[in-house]
């Protein structure tokens, strides 16, 4: 029931099939059992190595243009859920398969709209079962699609034309109030490099792939990230510790708004 009904798929663009064939080795090396049909999502270049499938998404009219796209060529191939990946998040260490498919089964049996697997910058969560927590409805940081779990119909109502990656991961997590079934996992059984920061290579992160792939090689500019760790930390503490109700109205009046 599970791997039939759901696609992994890692969004990507063409100026990035740079990092393609490293992201496979360490798919394949990390989540050899992977249950669900794999794919790599880009505009006009094709990736059929390491057991993914390539869809081309055409001209790059916006990035949600893209992803809805995508979403109705999965649905006409029969899919009804589909795990959106990101090609700069590379998996670094085993991936936790009796977890997720656990996970995942329970959420397909309650036919759910959303289950994230990466816990960091997650709203705050009720307790639902052993698996997975159920996420406020009002938060900041709702939605997000890197190693998350989604219900396709609930993924193209939340998205409409002419977003940026940016923009979609804000504003759509008003749109998603909406939905009441968003759920977050306890734990996160995706472990993995966040390669590139505004398309270039993090340094930091690069000499971790070296230890994994020691050919590895990028024709693309490193930089040395700085603050993210302290935001990280500070934003932790903000979902953590602040009332939820106060959550998204400091988190509105505290961010600028993104105009389309």
């Amino acid at each position: 029931m599970m791997s039939s009904n759901i696609a992994y798929v890692v969004l990507s663009c063409d100026p990035y099939s740079d990092i393609w064939d490293a992201y496979g080795q360490l798919f394949k090396r990390f989540w050899p059992d992977c249950p669900f049909d794999c794919y790599l999502a880009s505009h006009h270049k094709s990736f059929d190595k390491y057991g993914f499938k390539p869809i081309l998404l055409g001209e790059d009219v916006s990035w949600s243009h893209g992803l809805l796209v995508l979403i109705d060529k999965l649905k006409e191939v029969g899919y009804k859920y589909a795990m959106i990946a990101f090609d700069d998040l590379m998996l670094c260490e085993r991936v936790d398969s009796e977890y997720i498919n656990n996970a995942t089964n329970t959420f397909l049996g309650e036919k759910g709209d959303c289950l994230r697997f990466i816990t960091e910058k997650a709203p705050r969560c009720y307790k639902y079962n052993e698996l997975y927590g159920k996420m406020a409805v009002k938060a900041p940081y709702r939605v997000t699609l890197g190693f998350t779990l989604w219900n396709l119909d609930a993924l193209k109502k939340i998205t409409i034309e002419g977003e940026s990656a940016w923009q979609f991961e804000k504003n759509a997590t008003e749109r998603s109030f909406n939905f009441k079934d968003f759920y977050c996992a306890w734990k996160s059984p995706f472990k993995f490099l966040n390669l590139i920061i505004k398309r270039k290579i993090d340094i930091k992160e690069f000499e971790k792939l070296r230890k994994l792939l020691p050919n590895a090689t990028f024709e693309r500019e490193q930089t040395v990230v700085k603050g993210e760790k302290f935001r990280g930390v500070i934003l932790r503490l903000f979902l953590k510790y602040t009332p939820i109700r106060w959550q998204y109205p400091i988190y509105k009046l505290i961010t600028k708004p993104i105009n389309l």
